[in-house]
């Protein structure tokens, strides 16, 4: 009986032996995209077993069924796998590490722990941005930020992007921070119609911010540094913050190519709506002499044309992505391509981007390394007009009971003119919107090189010496035209400005870095040197009196009308900086920067000046008794105080002669005049701020709260007294004072095998102030896009408002009526405080959920308050086109007092004029004011974007021998927008991004509303 227990109790023991023995476990390691990783580490839980993915992220060691492994990888999520046979292919995610772990890129490329900073930094995920598709990646990153505000001053292909970081800075100067690409500043300048020799406002035309020549698909992380204390050591031009860019790199390992396919379709779906009751007339009575709506009713009956509809088509884009990257211990290399071919949703505009780039990095030996990175862009750019008398505030007052795509008519000689529709003299006849779009063209083309070149040695271990110069180049052309038979073109026989914008932007940096421990203190210090020099020249050409009237050329205007006109604009600044900073045992931090800038454009005595910097942390949760806390896993207190000067824009501190055009020629002085005592603006910034992760960092929480004051702002183009000979002129004066509130809360809501769900907001409340102005009132001419608004700012009010002239009012502050029964307006120099374009706050809120190879995430933008001005239903309202004038036949009495020598009497004469504006049709133009026409407390939640992805799985792929990855993404993006603004969109820019100061943000003229986008998405690796 013994033996037989004795025989199975081996047989139980041989089967536990069995079952227990190590199994060799083979396998491969990749990211989402199928690229292999190298270098990441697997450990066998609870055990001190592991070993790391080789070049191609291969991994071979013996382990027991059932053991559990711990894959992690620096940039990636941490992920564990059950052991359950022996081949194993593992997918890792990128994440967000906790806050004890992530590496920024900081100053001047280097990388920083971000537990020592002592400023708000927010970073953004490359295939977040490319995953919308959108051209220009800056319209991807509202939203997702906290303290960025982006807005596209218009919806059509090739449009600019305004980017402001925690508001408003300057006065008239730019308020745009810098762009940091792979450690050096590259160029986001937008072209200005004020540079080119018609020296137009910026209202009209568009030129693509050249920010958007970066190709989304090359992006790996953009680092958000929000306020001069984290840009200190960029020198001036990163007094606005700074977005710094990390492109993609090749990666140790076997060659693996990927190819991206997208396709996108844009659809307007937003319009303003116009009324179709009421047809062509004045007073009542039907007329073709004109446009305007104010005859009679339409007999039942009318055919009506949905001209608005009808015009707009669907845009589509499409663009390919193909990259191919490898390396090995000694080098890595990427080498991508890509082409963006869209087109408008307007009839005949697109937008077109080529883009090549190779990025290389090199081990020279032990102690020296390099890196290369050569980008090639070629873009074109066909586009329509924007504001007053553009094609879409014509197609909004084009006639409903009139076809407006029939817009041509013969000339009687075999060609076609301008289809007229009034009886009208042709001058006083507005375009048709076709002919606008397919006869005034505009066309900007545009080639740029960007090299980037680096070296590191580190002659010991303690020392490191980087050095970095790159050359920016850009050559530009373009032009724009007026058909001769155009409204605009009639009196000078037609119209063309060409151009060329040749840039050049030299940038070289050099660092030195000393490294130091004495115990538990740990010493660092740097000394660097800055180098920036900018050449450009504009080229411009103006010619009247087409020779042929279809021909779209300078050389066929008359030789007598043209005129030509070369801008140079050189600039040069040298910085000489420091950084020193120590810790003790990574608990408390202290760093202090110092610059020292040099500035051709400031006069000698004034062109020399110094900023500093201070910024402490304090991660209390590295202290012994907090240390790997369950609840509490990390948390830092922070603060930071930074000054940085700005210079001026150059050639505004010496008169310059110009030419004249007299008979024989001349020279003499401009409307600009010198100020030989100008002085650097200064920003004084000071922020503090906490970083949480609580419950082994599955919620985390960023608070930031800061103010900046800018001292002695220099004020472009001032009026000041003619007696002096000069109109305009660059001046030191006022204070002005920008303060917020920043709040980021992530937190993994759901972590399993199968399931996640991250959630992120981002909070942003800004308040501001012009402290000190010597003018009653300083305005931004562009923004004054039509009647008497325009983008003002006073003493004692916010640097975002908007001003213009208010009704004449008595003592008693009732307004006043004139003998017509129409409310006066007060005088032009009465111009006051009418608005405030800055929302109360803004909201981004984003959640991402994955279910095994199925991924799903939306982002909501949300804003609340703000002002816009709504022109277009001004511009409406005058014409009889806006569904506001239909009560036209119900008499009304407009509420004020007399203006009869009594209105300020203690019995002044209450108006009792009736009009009836169906007859007197004058009442709107002038029953109104323009300010009556600023929307108050707009609101608005927008579907940013959805993203759905479907990756195939990696039992599929190996089985197919051909693919290492095969992804499917669907995104739409602007899904839906739900707000309280009667006009088309709310997120509008009445001017181009290269206008300064708060901007065109808030003015609605002749801007396309943001389309609709959907974006289909096929990414291969092999």
């Amino acid at each position: 009986m013994k033996k037989k227990y004795l025989i199975l109790l081996l047989f139980f023991a041989g089967i536990i032996a069995t079952y227990s023995q190590d199994i060799t476990v083979k396998g491969k390691v990749t990211d989402s995209d199928g690229i292999s990783l190298p270098g990441v580490n697997i450990l066998v839980k609870g055990t001190n077993v592991s070993t790391v993915t080789g070049m191609d992220g291969d991994f071979s060691f013996k382990a027991q069924s059932g053991a559990v492994l711990v894959i992690s990888f620096i940039g990636f999520e941490t992920k564990e796998v059950k052991v359950t046979g022996s081949s194993l292919n593992i997918i890792l995610n990128e994440g967000s590490q906790s806050l004890k772990e992530v590496v920024i890129v900081g100053s001047l490329g280097r990388t920083l722990d971000k537990s020592s900073l002592g400023y708000s930094t927010q970073s953004i995920k490359g295939k977040e941005i490319a995953e919308t598709q959108r051209p220009n990646f800056a319209n991807a990153m509202q939203g997702r930020v906290a303290g960025l505000t982006v807005t596209s001053t218009s919806g059509a292909p090739g449009a600019s992007t305004a980017i402001q970081l925690r508001g408003v800075n300057s006065i008239s100067g730019s308020n745009t921070p810098l762009y940091i690409v792979d450690g050096l500043p590259v160029s986001n300048q937008t072209l200005s119609q004020g540079s080119l020799i018609s020296d137009a406002a910026n209202r009209n035309q568009d030129y693509t911010n050249r920010g958007a020549d970066i190709n989304p698909d090359d992006i790996e992380t953009i680092t958000i540094l929000k306020g001069p204390e984290a840009a200190a050591l960029y020198g001036i031009e990163a007094g606005n913050g700074a977005i710094v860019i990390t492109t993609k790199k090749g990666r140790k390992g076997l060659g693996s190519i990927t190819y991206t396919s997208n396709t996108r379709f844009e659809q307007i779906y937003r319009f303003p709506e116009t009324q179709n009751v009421y047809q062509r007339g004045s007073s009542g009575l039907n007329a073709t002499t004109g446009t305007a709506a104010f005859g009679t009713m339409y007999a039942p009956g009318t055919k009506f044309y949905d001209n608005v509809g009808d015009f707009f088509k669907t845009g589509i884009s499409n663009q390919h992505n193909l990259s191919f990257d490898a390396g090995n211990e000694n080098m890595t290399y990427r080498i991508s391509f890509a082409n963006l071919d869209q087109t408008g949703v307007v009839p005949n505009t697109d937008y077109n981007r080529l883009n090549l780039s190779l990025n290389s990095t090199a081990k020279i030996n032990d102690k020296l390394k390099s890196e290369a990175i050569f980008s090639y862009t070629k873009t074109s750019n066909k586009k329509a007009s924007k504001g007053a008398g553009s094609y879409l505030t014509n197609l909004l007052n084009w006639p409903v009971n009139d076809n407006a795509s029939n817009y041509l008519t013969s000339n009687g000689a075999g060609g076609f003119t301008r289809r007229r529709i009034t009886d009208a003299s042709v001058a006083a006849e507005f375009d048709n919107p076709y002919w606008d779009i397919y006869k005034n063209p505009a066309e900007d083309f545009n080639n740029r090189f960007v090299a980037n070149v680096g070296l590191v040695y580190d002659p010991t271990s303690w020392l490191n010496i980087t050095g970095r110069a790159g050359y920016d180049v850009i050559a530009g052309r373009g032009y724009r035209a007026i058909h001769p038979d155009s409204n605009a073109g009639l009196s000078g026989g037609g119209f063309i400005e060409s151009y060329y914008n040749n840039a050049t932007v030299f940038n070289s940096n050099i660092l030195v870095t000393a490294k130091h421990s004495f115990g538990k203190f740990n010493t660092k210090l740097l000394v660097g040197n800055g180098y920036n020099d900018s050449y450009q020249s504009i080229i411009s050409t103006q010619g009247n009196k087409f020779i042929l009237k279809d021909f779209y050329s300078i050389n066929n205007t008359d030789p007598s009308t043209q005129r030509s006109q070369e801008r140079l604009i050189q600039k040069r600044v040298i910085g000489l900086f420091s950084e020193a900073s120590i810790d003790y045992d990574k608990i408390v931090y202290l760093t202090l920067t110092g610059r020292n800038d040099w500035s051709s454009t400031l006069p000698k005595g004034n062109n020399s000046f110094f900023y500093p910097s201070i910024s402490t942390s304090f991660v209390f949760t590295n202290l012994g008794s907090l240390k790997d806390g369950n609840i509490l896993s990390f948390g830092k207190l922070r603060a930071s105080w930074a000054n940085v000067g700005k210079d001026a824009t150059p050639y505004v501190t010496e008169a310059a002669f110009e030419s004249k055009p007299i008979t024989g020629g001349g020279f003499g002085y401009g409307f600009f005049g010198p100020n030989t005592a100008l002085k650097p603006e200064f920003r004084i910034s000071y922020e503090f701020g906490t970083e949480l992760k609580f419950f082994k960092d599955r919620i985390g929480l960023d608070v930031a709260v800061y103010s900046s004051r800018t001292v002695d702002p220099i004020v472009a183009n001032l009026r000041s007294s003619y007696g002096g000979g000069f109109v305009l002129s660059n001046v030191n004066f006022g204070e002005l004072l920008n303060e917020g509130l920043e709040i980021t809360l992530n937190a993994k809501i759901i972590k399993s095998e199968n399931f996640d769900w991250d959630f992120t907001t981002n909070f942003t409340k800004t308040r501001s102030e012009v402290v000190d102005l010597e003018v009653p009132e300083y305005y931004l001419s562009d923004t004054w896009v039509v009647g008497n608004v325009r983008g003002g700012l006073s003493k004692g009010y916010p640097i975002t408002t908007i001003t213009g002239m208010p009704y004449a009012t008595n003592t008693a502050g009732e307004v006043l009526i004139d003998g017509s029964g129409y409310p006066i307006k007060a005088a032009a120099e009465k111009n006051s405080v009418v608005g405030d374009r800055n929302p109360d706050f803004m909201l981004g809120l984003q959640n991402s959920f994955s279910y095994k190879n199925w991924s799903l995430s939306f982002l909501l933008d949300i804003r609340k308050g703000g002002d816009v001005f709504n022109g277009v239903e001004y511009n409406l309202r005058t014409t009889g086109y806006s569904i506001n004038t239909l009560d036209r036949e119900t008499p009304l009495v407009v509420k004020g007092v007399l203006k009869d020598g009594l209105e300020n009497s203690a019995t002044p004469t209450v108006n009792n004029i009736q009009i009836t504006p169906y007859y007197q049709n004058g009442y709107y133009g002038s029953g109104y004011n323009e300010i009556d026409f600023i929307e108050k407390d707009v609101n608005w939640i927008r579907m940013r974007d959805i993203t759905l992805s479907y990756r195939l799985p990696s039992e599929i792929i190996r089985k197919s021998k051909i693919f290492n990855s095969l992804a499917f993404n669907f995104t739409v993006t602007d899904a839906f927008l739900i707000t309280n603004y009667s006009g088309a969109d709310p997120s509008v820019n009445g001017t181009n991004a290269s206008t300064g100061g708060a901007g065109g943000v808030g003015f609605d003229l002749g801007t396309l509303s943001t389309p609709r986008g959907y974006n289909f998405s096929v990414k291969i690796g092999l």
